[in-house]
């Protein structure tokens, strides 16, 4: 699917903000920045400068928004406080510190950091990250779309 000249100008914005958790917490743009675009569908929907619908902890700047739950079998509704950020990249150093630090991804991203496979490290943390099975194949198809390798590599100066 090819994008559109709005999504590759967010694409690259994405692709910038996310480069210090890829140099500073070492979580590759290979994964943060497909997440970014399927839960932001691509820079339209990132209330508080939050594409990744991180959750406001007591006392943090937050806002309010709609997201689906589900804390039994069925799915609805809720409206949650999402946490703020100043910026798109202060959301992405927020994201890439939960991946690196994260007591729930502690043994996928040290799996990561042993072998370098970005492939297993998106396999171990999507059953943790998001509800949807099919989650880590979303994840790997956006990252092998050629617009998002290339934006990737042009982030990297590479």
């Amino acid at each position: 699917m090819p994008l559109t000249p709005v999504q590759l100008v967010a694409l690259q914005a994405a692709c910038q903000a996310a480069l210090p958790g890829d140099q500073i917490n070492d979580v590759p743009l290979e994964l943060t920045v497909p997440q970014w675009a399927d839960e932001s569908e691509w820079g339209i929907h990132q209330p508080g400068n939050n594409p990744f619908g991180i959750k406001a902890l007591p006392g943090e700047t937050y806002t309010r928004d709609i997201t689906s739950e589900s804390p039994t079998s069925a799915v609805k509704n809720v409206e949650q406080n999402f946490e703020s950020f100043p910026s798109l990249a202060a959301a992405f150093s927020r994201h890439a510190e939960l991946i690196s630090t994260g007591e729930p991804y502690k043994a996928a991203f040290a799996q990561y950091e042993d072998d370098r496979d970005i492939t297993a490290l998106i396999q171990n943390i999507a059953p943790i990250y998001a509800r949807a099975n099919n989650y880590a194949t979303i994840i790997l198809e956006i990252g092998r779309m050629p617009q998002v390798v290339t934006a990737i590599a042009e982030a990297r100066g590479t």
